[in-house]
């Protein structure tokens, strides 16, 4: 009966408590939802302590980009160390906030910062050396007065923002300007779920602490009240970080950050998974070896001994690593011991009672790091803070009842034998139930994964360019199916305004999935590889390889390798013609209509070499092709990917290039979006009913007279403007 109803709470009480703890009725007030966004607009100057200001306008030629969007984006383009870097971003005013204050809300900042407007210095959040001081969690607000911004009507407004970096360190690029009825609230709101929403915890912990360690004290028998205390102390000291800026003792700057940091974040984590581990011993009732004693001494011992010793903050985030594997190895006993446990039928029930407890911290925790790999632009409340929190709670219920038990145990053994077995029976009904509620819940989750599936595809396939687009003499129109939801192709097309520079087709191995995540991975380093090559006028093979050393590098150990096509077009001096130079990266030749000779041909090569190997295998050498060519009015190219001509029919006879190549011959006035149609017309007639086994994109390419170029009467996107600075290539990688 205690055991049912414990399930019943348990199953009441998290859900409700979530849904009240993470859901907000936002205000509906006239004009909140107006802001300026600037975290699309940063860009960053690595520099040095004593810069100021005037150095920084000195430099503003070296100011690049700050592309990354995640939380440690410094970290990620400074590298390890300590870093002074300014980031500076301009706005203007629009109509409706014009004439009023301001106030810039940043969501996320680490270490410490200082903030210009205008050159004039508005406020600092942190201490820079040698009194370091972090802002930890803490959301920033910063008052921009009326007088000190530009107001006038397209007024450009500066400001600069002097960081140290130092490890994990990133400003978020969900930065956003209000006026200050608007912004203050949102900015508690962040701080709210940032910072103070963690102090609700500290009541439970003080209070659970007391509690069992008195009983411990009363009843030294029961071991594992003493190591549920102690597991909450240090759950204690452990969230301290979370909330220490609302604490007068750390904003007086008197506790060096490192030391906070060891005492907190670090050894306090150790001491809670030890005692959480010397927890599941006693609470299944079962005896340490001496051997395992040993093992989990050293382990602790190690790591507090490690973290003391290490003399920086940097060494230690380096560490981190390190100190968190022996963690992983401290817990893994008691997974060991809850499975070993769970295959002994006396002490089966033991090892459920503590899964079920330490179920909503395993739910909450998957759950925090599904958030984070989603989204790696925000700084998420940590969940799994509350999961703790309501294990905690089923641990209380469990010991509660537990206690209870025995008495009442003895007194149904004695007296009321037909009882115990009706509660046996009701337990059977209960596991059968539990049963029904898991195979509904697992019914929801296979929904909900179809659903992130789609999403997951959408996102894709707004990672390409429109399908069908005009430019000074091309007439572009691209097929793309994929196989599955997300697709293993990826084709791109790079143009300055009306003028289209090249375009690219890969095909990377396998299907589904792990595809799509490598075409993701793969689109901006290709574009990157190809503009700047553009510019120095590279080889296309020579291009070809570099992405190649550069995928190998970033994709680590994913098997999926790809080949493909790059293009790059030059007008010639007679501008009715056109240069073309191709690199495949073993890739199905691509087809050229000639219209002068009426002929197609396949484009497999003009630079007289052997050419083998793709593009992301390992240790495998390549050897990619390179053809040059011209093409004139009415010349055709056809770029595609072998799932098209290996698709098959119901007699297994494979499409081909022939369809293809008589499709050009006998239709070479048609447009390129016609000819696509004709050729997936034809695509289907032949498979008919039988399902396509791989991803499919065609390209076609036709040149048409220059002079005679109309602009697209609704284009997706704005014209690009030119760079003024070449793009940077990743470094360390040839």
């Amino acid at each position: 009966m205690f055991l049912t109803f414990n399930l019943k709470i348990r199953k009441i009480l998290f859900p409700l408590f979530l849904v009240l703890l993470f859901s907000s009725c936002k205000p509906r007030i006239p004009g909140a939802d107006r802001k300026i966004e600037v975290g699309d607009t940063f860009y960053y100057w690595e520099s040095t302590a004593d810069s100021t200001p005037g150095d920084v306008m000195q430099n503003l030629k070296y100011f690049r980009k700050l592309e990354d969007k995640t939380v440690n984006n410094l970290q990620h383009v400074l590298g390890k160390g300590e870093h002074y870097v300014w980031v500076k971003f301009d706005f203007t005013i629009p109509d409706y906030f014009r004439g009023q204050p301001l106030m810039l809300v940043i969501p996320h900042m680490k270490m410490a910062a200082q903030v210009w407007i205008n050159g004039i210095f508005v406020s600092q959040t942190g201490n820079f050396p040698p009194r370091l001081q972090s802002t930890l969690f803490k959301s920033h607000f910063f008052s921009f007065p009326v007088n000190l911004l530009n107001n006038e009507p397209g007024a450009t407004n500066t400001v600069l923002i002097k960081i140290y970096a130092m490890g994990k360190s990133g400003i978020s690029s969900h930065s956003f300007l209000q006026p200050p009825q608007f912004a203050f609230p949102a900015q508690e709101i962040i701080n709210f779920h940032h910072t103070r929403v963690y102090m609700f915890l500290v009541g439970t912990l003080i209070f659970t602490f007391i509690l069992y360690i008195c009983l411990f004290l009363c009843i030294p028998a029961f071991k594992e009240y003493r190591d549920f205390a102690l597991m909450n102390l240090f759950t204690l000291f452990f969230l301290v970080p979370f909330f220490a800026t609302e604490m007068p003792i750390y904003n007086s700057g008197n506790i060096p950050f490192l030391i906070f940091t060891k005492f907190t974040y670090c050894i306090p984590a150790y001491f809670t998974i030890a005692f959480a581990t010397h927890f599941a011993f006693n609470f299944m009732h079962t005896r340490q070896p001496l051997w395992v004693k040993i093992v989990r001494t050293s382990i602790i011992l190690s790591q507090v001994l490690i973290t003391l010793a290490i003399p920086s903050y940097d060494k230690l985030v380096d560490t981190a690593p390190l100190l968190f594997g022996m963690l992983l190895a401290q817990g893994s006993f008691a997974v060991v011991l809850v499975i070993i446990n769970f295959h002994k039928k006396e002490k089966r029930r033991y090892a459920i009672l503590f899964s079920i407890g330490f179920s909503p911290l395993i739910i909450t925790t998957a759950i925090d790091i599904a958030r984070r790999v989603a989204d790696h632009t925000q700084t998420y409340t940590f969940i799994a803070l509350f999961g703790w929190l309501f294990s905690i709670v089923c641990f209380i219920i469990t010991l509660s009842v537990r206690f209870a038990r025995l008495y009442v145990n003895n007194e149904k053994l004695t007296n009321h034998l037909q009882e115990e077995v009706d509660k046996r029976t009701q337990d059977l009904k209960g596991a059968n139930y539990e049963l029904s509620v898991l195979n509904e819940r697992l019914e929801k989750e296979k929904f909900k994964s179809d659903m992130d599936l789609q999403m997951a595809s959408l996102v894709q396939q707004r990672f390409f360019p429109q399908p069908n687009k005009h430019f000074r003499g091309w007439e572009i129109a691209i097929f793309y199916n994929p196989q599955a939801i997300v697709s293993g192709d990826l084709y791109d097309y790079y143009n300055y305004n009306e003028t289209l520079n090249g375009l690219s087709l890969f095909d990377v191995s396998g299907h589904g999935i792990s595809a799509s995540l490598v075409t993701m991975l793969s689109k901006n380093i290709i574009s990157h590889a190809f503009q700047k090559g553009y510019r120095q006028n590279e080889r296309m093979d020579s291009i070809l390889k570099k992405i190649n050393n550069i995928i190998i590098y970033e994709k680590g150990d994913i098997d999926n390798y790809m080949t493909g096509l790059l293009c790059r077009f030059k007008d010639s001096e007679n501008s009715d013609n056109c240069n073309v130079e191709i690199g495949n990266a073993g890739h199905p030749y691509p087809l050229k209509y000639c219209a002068k000779e009426k002929e197609v041909i396949e484009i497999r090569g003009t630079d007289n070499k052997k050419h083998y190997g793709a593009i992301g295998m390992q240790g495998i050498a390549v050897s990619f092709a390179k053809s040059e060519f011209e093409m004139t009015t009415g010349d055709i190219l056809v770029c595609y990917t072998d799932g098209i001509t290996e698709a098959a029919n119901a007699n297994q006879e494979q499409f081909g290039t022939g369809y293809i190549k008589q499709i050009l011959k006998d239709n070479p006035d048609k447009s390129s979006s016609e000819l696509l149609s004709l050729i997936t017309d034809k695509l289907t007639e032949f498979t008919k009913d039988k399902p396509l086994e791989d991803d499919i994109t065609v390209i076609i390419a036709k040149r048409t007279d220059p002079k005679k170029y109309v602009p697209d009467e609704t284009p997706d996107e704005e014209p690009l403007l030119e760079p003024k600075e070449e793009l940077e290539e990743l470094s360390g990688i040839d």
